[in-house]
């Protein structure tokens, strides 16, 4: 019997040791609470949060934090993550506790890792040189290593006329690199002015005040009027 009650205790500790918590038990009258609710946080910059475990006293039961990276400092039902340099782009952090009749109580924290592109470039698909006016020419904006590519806005332009705007439809979290196109018919109006495009990171109200904005180099445009080009014919 007494061997029994050994192997029970050791079973039930193993089982809580690799716990992994998945959601709310039926008697779950409350759920962690993390301080700030998101965090979004450009990579390898430093981060924190605070998570408080429950409001009322919970200090008999089995709490913690599930992390892959940081620190993590408690104090009484209140737990303090910390980390230097943040560079886990699948980043998963979990704050639970288990009630004493068993149930299991978790929140999950919003985490957004950015990093704006490294290079923006703007130029015409297989174009060079003079245009002629009423044909139609495409304009690519290609970006390098920019994450998340589902937060970023990307905006052409001709001078300071926006001509369009444009978002990626990829759900990756790392930095990728991606290219965005916009046909375009210049007038003779249009000759000397300038083509460029601009990004944007939009990461919501726990984001930077100002969104991260990266500009590419201006490209001038030459175009000729369609007689010009019908004499070049002749």
């Amino acid at each position: 019997m007494f061997c029994c009650c050994i192997f029970l205790a050791v079973s039930l500790l193993h089982s809580l040791c690799h716990f992994h918590v998945s959601g709310y038990g039926s008697g779950c009258t409350e759920h962690p609470v993390f301080t700030p609710s998101a965090l979004v946080v450009k990579y390898g910059d430093p981060a924190n949060f605070t998570c408080v475990v429950c409001q009322k006293d919970c200090s008999e039961d089995v709490f913690g934090l599930e992390h892959a990276v940081g620190e993590v400092t408690k104090n009484g039902t209140t737990m303090f993550w910390t980390v230097d340099r943040l560079t886990e782009w699948d980043i998963s952090v979990e704050c639970y506790y288990i009630t004493n009749i068993g149930d299991q109580c978790s929140s999950t924290l919003n985490i957004t890792i950015y990093q704006p592109p490294e290079s923006v470039s703007i130029s015409f698909v297989n174009h060079t040189g003079m245009m002629f006016e009423n044909q139609q020419y495409t304009l690519q904006c290609s970006l390098q290593n920019v994450a998340p590519v589902q937060s970023l806005t990307v905006t052409f332009y001709r001078g300071n006329t926006a001509l369009g705007h444009l978002q990626s439809n990829s759900e990756q979290k790392k930095p990728v690199n991606e290219t965005f196109t916009l046909n375009i018919t210049p007038s003779r109006e249009d000759d000397g002015a300038q083509y460029w495009c601009e990004t944007k990171l939009e990461l919501g109200p726990a984001g930077p005040q100002r969104p991260p904005v990266v500009t590419s180099e201006k490209l001038p445009a030459i175009v000729h009027c369609e007689s010009e080009r019908n004499k070049d014919v002749l």
